[in-house]
């Protein structure tokens, strides 16, 4: 009887076990054991998830109608040890995921809808237009299909999100031989100059996207050796095609739209993520304006000199 008894055990362990085995993840690649993690990477697109570089990650899911379904907040402990990103929906759901990085700062504004097509993250502007300066924005998107309990069909996935703001600085060579406008200097007043910087975008939208009306940021200036420099970086969004200006006494003293690159290349000024690039306004010993220089050096890299 006790051999009998032992057997029935045996078989009956046996049977849970395949059942277990029937119902859990045996291999990384099947659909029931896929994951989805949050990869962050950097404008080298290197993985640096764990670097903390992004401390909060805002997840708009959206179903395939673009119909706003959940708003879900990771924090930094979440994103830096990759834990899964478990969405409880019906097997067959197609969801776009949209994520946003660091907006917890409050540099910027985020207008979201109940479609996709509403989701703005926008800098803070003034009534004239003048922008200020955004958080890092992080962005990325990716359109996944729910598979069983918490899975996702094509196995293993990774939303991946990367860097979208860059800054800018300014400076000024020859600035004392420029042609100034002295009719426009009161006698009470000292020379003045402001740089300023336009055809920046005002938003990026859930497709990541520039969006939005056209803003202007003005970078704060000092005179360092009768040169105009701006001692901090500015930063915003990634851009194209963008506008420098230097003002003398509220007058436009020069205006720059393109520049010329280490390389000998002439090209229009951009904002790069993770980069900063150094717009450099010359004029010769005459006076004569010889244009823009440009150099684009990432983050991290101290480099002001344009010797080309």
């Amino acid at each position: 009887m006790k051999h009998i008894l032992s057997t029935k055990q045996f078989l009956g362990l046996f049977l849970s076990a395949i059942f277990m085995l029937s119902t859990s993840c045996i291999k990384d690649d099947l659909d029931e054991c896929s994951n989805l993690t949050l990869k962050v990477v950097n404008y080298k697109n290197d993985d640096i998830t764990p670097s903390g570089v992004v401390k909060d990650v805002s997840l708009y899911v959206f179903d395939e109608n673009k119909t706003l379904l959940e708003t879900v907040q990771l924090d930094i402990e979440f994103i830096v040890n990759r834990k899964d990103l478990v969405l409880n929906y019906p097997e067959g759901k197609k969801l776009t995921l949209v994520a946003y990085g660091n907006l917890s700062g409050g540099n910027q504004i985020v207008k979201a809808g109940t479609k996709a097509e509403e989701l703005f993250v926008s800098v803070k502007t003034g009534s004239d237009g003048l922008a200020s300066s955004p958080d890092s924005i992080f962005y990325g998107n990716k359109v996944v299909e729910t598979y069983g309990a918490g899975g996702y069909v094509g196995g293993n996935q990774e939303i991946v999100i990367q860097p979208r703001t860059g800054t800018l600085t300014m400076q000024t060579v020859n600035l004392s031989k420029a042609p100034k406008r002295r009719g426009l200097l009161k006698s009470d007043e000292g020379e003045t100059y402001q740089f300023q910087v336009d055809r920046t975008v005002e938003s990026l939208n859930y497709n990541g996207e520039e969006a939005g009306d056209t803003v202007y940021y003005k970078p704060d200036g000092v005179l360092m050796n009768q040169e105009w420099v701006t001692p901090e970086k500015t930063n915003m969004y990634d851009n194209k095609n963008l506008e420098g200006t230097i003002y003398y006494n509220g007058a436009v003293l020069q205006s720059v739209s393109v520049g010329t690159y280490a390389d000998g290349t002439v090209g229009p000024i951009t904002v790069q993520p993770q980069q900063n690039t150094l717009v450099q306004f010359e004029w010769d010993e005459n006076g004569a304006f010889l244009g823009a220089k440009i150099k684009v050096t990432p983050w991290g890299v101290v480099d002001d000199d344009i010797d080309w």
